[in-house]
């Protein structure tokens, strides 16, 4: 795994945590940061994807957006104006009322506003962010707000939260007539198996993207079998010409999306040195033991589902190029501390081989979740191999996994990663 990959999953890992302390004590102030967490984890998965996925960066999440707007009759949108006018100041309790009078009746308390133009916790002046509570009469629930004008096009802008990593109860997303695209995606919780989230993403072509996220209830549990508002009211909400007012009172983006730019068509092709996603499947599914049985095969994430002897566990490979970057994490893998049932063994070309077993941190060792064997060689390239014990990348439970330490091993040390 690169040090960007190690990144990303820190932040991921720190905002599921804080949504999960969130979870346990109903104080809307943590559930907040929580969410900061995932904007700045957001931020930067999207800017690294959106510069590697090219034409595919709709199947990336990401987020971001630009430019002032004015209403496009039939759809409901904003559409690109020919110049960028200045700035209208809007308090945070003003964006609250414009919210407010797009939501259907009930009762609306503030918990969390930002002031448009004044950089927040996340500490981009581009966007603004509040934490909204709003009960229709069934029920009590969070709700959250983000308008940004950022630098990325509908099609890295709006896109499905990742299933492998996410459950999700269903995502459909619409390319709008105007270019702009709308998402309306449906989540469970990996923890609390009542707690539903709905978010509704709109992004437009030159780059504004505004989010609805709700909740069926409160941070601590949920108190309704559904958030209140549904795929239809979602899409009203978000779509609503009356944002346009906020969108105003932020700054335009410098690298906003330009009217009339082509979109990206090509792809980077991947070098000999680095093997994409679905060669490493090709080339793990060959090696795994003989009688292994495989499904669910995850090009994105490089993953596989694997059962052998009954066993079913999630198996991911990455790769690294040989280089400065793989030698520097090699010396830090020879220099650092070693988690408890993390082993290290060097062979006489140099060639560094890391086994480890943890549970829910990696310091952690019970119950055991997660096994792992990588492979550092002397010229800086690197195979990292990741077992869970469960079908995808969120659901893990305690048991022996489908392959030991030592088979990962055998898998890892394997000649054909070097072909």
């Amino acid at each position: 795994m690169s040090v960007e990959d190690e990144f990303e999953d820190f932040q991921g890992e720190f905002a599921r945590a804080l949504r999960g302390a969130a979870a346990l004590a109903p104080d809307t102030a943590l559930f907040s940061l929580a969410a900061g967490a995932e904007r700045c984890g957001r931020r930067r998965r999207n800017r690294r994807r959106a510069a590697m996925a090219g034409a595919l960066a709709a199947t990336v999440l990401a987020v971001g957006g630009v430019g002032a707007f004015v209403g496009v009759p039939g759809v409901g949108g904003f559409g690109a104006v020919a110049a960028e006018p200045p700035v209208q100041p809007m308090t945070a309790d003003e964006v609250v009322e414009v919210v407010t009078s797009l939501l259907p009746p009930g009762s609306v308390k503030k918990e969390v506003a930002e002031t448009p133009g004044t950089p927040g916790p996340a500490g981009n002046k581009h966007e603004t962010f509040g934490v909204l509570r709003f009960d229709d009469g069934k029920g009590e629930s969070i709700l959250t707000y983000n308008v940004e004008r950022g630098a990325q096009k509908p099609a890295a802008a709006a896109v499905c939260m990742d299933p492998f990593q996410t459950p999700q109860d269903s995502c459909d997303r619409t390319v709008r007539p105007d270019g702009s695209v709308l998402v309306i995606d449906k989540l469970r919780d990996r923890s609390l198996a009542n707690k539903r989230e709905w978010r509704a993403t709109w992004a437009t072509p030159d780059g504004t993207v505004i989010r609805i996220i709700e909740y069926n209830g409160q941070p601590a549990s949920a108190t309704r079998e559904t958030p209140p508002l549904d795929s239809a009211l979602l899409t009203s909400l978000v779509t609503a010409p009356a944002w346009q007012r906020v969108v105003a009172a932020l700054p335009a983006h410098p690298k906003a999306p330009k009217p009339g730019e082509p979109p990206t068509t090509t792809t980077p092709e991947p070098t000999a040195a680095t093997p994409s996603p679905a060669e490493l499947l090709t080339t793990l599914t060959k090696l795994l033991p003989e009688g292994s049985q495989t499904s669910a095969g995850n090009d994105q994430h490089a993953a596989l589902t694997v059962t052998f002897e009954g066993r079913t566990s999630m198996i991911s490979v990455s790769a690294q190029p040989a280089g400065k970057r793989g030698l520097d994490d090699k010396k830090s893998a020879e220099e650092g501390t070693p988690t408890p049932l993390e082993v290290h063994e060097t062979l006489p070309d140099g060639t560094l081989l890391v086994l480890n077993q943890f549970g829910n941190g990696k310091t952690a060792v019970n119950p055991l979740l997660h096994w792992t064997a990588k492979v550092y060689y002397p010229d800086g390239r690197n195979i990292l191999l990741n077992e869970w014990n469960g079908e995808n990348g969120y659901d893990f439970r305690p048991g022996q996994p489908a392959f030991s330490v030592e088979q990962l091993k055998a898998v890892v040390m394997a000649p054909d990663w070097r072909k």
